[in-house]
């Protein structure tokens, strides 16, 4: 029997429970995918849901909060007391989480509400101190507990060993790792994973929106130093050890605001973001699988940003991308289930996709026509005025999508991996293939069906929701990467017309050069022989003298400058290597000098020659006679 509980607003910090918890029920976002009753009445088999489960229905569950660390025998788990301790923390800390485990597994229409097909756990903050807790807390400790120990000290290990460290805070390298090792296909294809992963998101020029939950109730703040993994640009995240402080106002989100000519763009963006998108992060996904039917992911809070349309990445997920892989799955010719592993390829899709049309058709200002814009507009100034200035704007576009087309390198690399994993451990045939570069069909031919784009997924026959990511980041890709070329080639041709220009200027500044170097002796003979002073006024001799005195002047003037212009760098080498060598043999002779002297001065240190030393050394005969 299913007790209706209607939902009403807790205050959890007023509870001194939930005070001092590093993880308190208001931080989650609670998902449960069911099978729902569809819009036709004569649907017997009903429709795949995701129903958000409000924090405040948790608080019948919540009763039996102390339920695991009460009846968890640690000391039965292992015999070390570090250990041991390590356990009893984290169930104390985290334990409350088991309450939210299912009872069941949903297997038709008509099973009651507390039994589901899967439960998605979105956490808006990303401590790695979490995946310990949430991994433990949500674990079966029933069926056997010693692998779920052995599952948690190898996600332990692979924290400490993917997590790095730089000038702007902590991340994880791109990677996956399955937690269990077997052969079998609950250990790899279900069994429990760890997977993170970067993605690109906008955010707002200058100090961004509040953001909740970041900050540790026990750390009290929030730096680069913390134990959080920050939101970083794009410049931070490639430059890992430097200030890029001064450079972020120069990113292409920043500088191009193509809404200021445009109203019905502008009009568009306001109405669809809410805040004008003038920033380029790097966030990270962290997808936790503890089982078939339970997962955890963890993202930055986005809060701040709208449901709808979902700009936030849990009503993405849940509104854009689910609703994609479910009519996919509605119309595959088998059967097949909603687990774990498939809502890791519905995370990955609603994350990775985030500012791509391949995956959301209906996006105002996705990133490649961000860029594609901008690039208009400096081919604009190409055409019009090439200078040095334009060749430094082209170089920092081409820096960013070479930044952009890393991380995508590294998501399809991740995302390929990842479908070879999962393919190795299904019997069934994919219904689709892909690999790292699109294949590039004839001008001529229709491509096949099987290549389905996001405008006909909704009512796509392809049974592999993995198949179907990979295509649409490497269609991204594949666009990102023309639009370097494109890049390449505008910098090639400004840098050319800007040489063009230079070698006008080169010969303009020869011609005054020749011209002055002829006549500035000619004007300070002039200027000499013209002075108001007696012994020159009242000189007897004719302006012959004045020639040639400026001839002379001329010529020798001319001849030094070409001197210089064509042996001046030799002259300056010569006399640097001079400078040199006799410096160095200057310091040699005083090497040598000081030498001498301390060859000369090694006996008289003690007042003493080398013999008068032996003679003192040398015992007396009294000495000696006293010995024996």
């Amino acid at each position: 029997m299913v007790v209706d509980y209607t939902p009403v607003q807790v205050d959890w910090h007023a509870d001194q429970y939930w005070r001092n918890r590093r993880l308190t029920p208001a931080q989650l976002q609670i998902h449960d995918i069911r099978l729902e009753h569809g819009i036709r009445s004569t649907d017997e088999n009903g429709m795949l849901e995701m129903r958000e489960v409000l924090s405040s229905t948790l608080l019948p569950a919540l009763e039996q909060r102390d339920q695991l660390a009460d009846s968890l025998n640690t000391e039965g788990l292992t015999k070390n007391r570090s250990e041991q301790a390590h356990l009893h923390n984290l169930a104390s800390e985290y334990g409350w989480m088991q309450c939210l485990r299912s009872k069941g597994v949903q297997k038709n229409i008509n099973d009651p509400d507390d039994l589901r097909m899967c439960r998605w756990i979105h956490i808006s903050s990303k401590f790695s101190s979490y995946l310990s807790g949430c991994f433990f807390a949500l674990s079966d400790w029933t069926s056997n507990p010693s692998e779920t120990v052995a599952a948690l000290h190898r996600l332990e290990h692979c924290i400490h060993r993917q997590e790095r460290f730089s000038k702007h805070g902590r991340y994880f390298a791109p990677f996956f790792e399955h937690l269990l090792d077997g052969d079998g296909k609950t250990s790899q294809e279900n069994g429990p994973m760890l997977l993170s992963v970067p993605f690109l998101d906008w955010s707002v020029e200058g100090t961004p929106p509040p953001l909740r939950f970041q900050i540790d109730p026990r750390e009290g703040y929030q730096s680069s130093k913390s134990s959080s993994h920050l939101l970083r640009s794009i410049l931070q995240h490639f430059y890992r050890l430097e200030d890029t402080s001064d450079r972020e106002s120069q990113q292409v989100f920043t500088r191009h605001k193509p809404w200021q000519n445009d109203r019905n763009l502008d009009l568009k963006v306001r109405r669809w973001y809410g805040h004008y998108p003038k920033s380029l992060n790097v966030d990270e996904l962290w997808i936790l699988v503890i089982d078939s039917r339970h997962i955890v992911t963890f993202s930055s809070n986005q809060s701040w940003k709208s449901r709808w349309p979902p700009l936030q990445l849990s009503a993405r997920i849940m509104e854009i991308s689910f609703r994609g892989i479910r009519n996919s799955f509605l119309n595959a010719t088998t059967e097949q289930d909603y687990t774990s592993t498939t809502h890791v390829i519905t995370t990955l899709s609603g994350a990775l996709g985030m500012l791509h049309r391949s995956f959301w058709t209906d996006i105002t200002l996705c990133l490649s026509d961000r860029f594609a814009s901008y690039l208009g507009q400096l081919q604009y100034r190409l055409h019009r005025s090439p200078s040095t200035k334009l060749v430094m704007d082209l170089l920092q576009v081409q820096e960013e999508l070479n930044i952009i087309i890393q991380i995508m390198g590294q998501q399809i690399e991740l995302v390929q991996n990842l479908h070879n994993t999962l393919k190795r451990g299904r019997t069934r045939a994919l219904s689709h293939t892909s690999s790292r570069h699109l294949k590039q069909h004839p001008t001529d031919s229709i491509p096949t069906t099987d290549s389905a784009t996001y405008r006909q997924l909704s009512f796509s026959h392809l049974s592999d929701p993995c198949a179907q990511l990979l295509e649409n980041l490497q269609r991204e890709y594949t666009d990102l990467c023309d639009l370097r070329e494109n890049s390449n080639s505008l910098i090639n041709r400004t840098i050319q017309l800007v040489n063009i220009r230079l070698e006008d200027h080169g010969k303009a500044i020869l011609v005054f050069t020749v011209v002055t170097i002829i006549f500035l002796p000619l004007s300070f003979v002039s200027s000499f022989f013209g002075m108001n002073f007696s012994d020159i006024r009242d000189m007897e001799r004719t302006q012959r003298l004045f020639w040639i005195v400026a001839g002379s002047l001329t010529v020798a003037t001319v001849a030094f400058s070409i001197f210089l212009a064509f042996y001046g760098g030799a002259i300056v080498d010569w006399l640097v290597a001079w400078r040199d060598d006799r410096r160095r043999r200057a310091e040699r002779k005083s090497r040598i000098r000081d030498r001498e002297r301390a060859r000369m001065g090694e006996g008289t240190a003690t007042g003493f020659r080398s013999f008068e030393v032996l003679d003192v050394l040398r015992p007396s005969r009294s000495d000696l006679n006293g010995t024996y």
